[in-house]
């Protein structure tokens, strides 16, 4: 993942985001860093119930919240 200027768009705003290699973008909203492993390659997990969401990271597997 890359972070690259001007990547994701909402309307007539551009914003930096994150580009895979193969040219998908993430929204910056749904990634974090994985604190396992550093990259931010991740995606969010919804929670069971009334809890709250989760990180799953792409790259080693950790699961992590968003206020880590």
């Amino acid at each position: 993942m890359l972070w690259t200027q001007n990547a994701w768009a909402r309307g007539d705003s551009r914003a930096a985001a994150y580009r895979c290699l193969n040219g998908h973008v993430v929204d910056p909203v749904e990634t974090r860093e994985c604190p396992e492993c550093g990259v931010h390659d991740t995606r969010i997990v919804p929670p069971d119930a009334d809890g709250p969401h989760t990180h799953l990271c792409n790259q080693c597997g950790a699961q992590f919240s968003p206020a880590n």
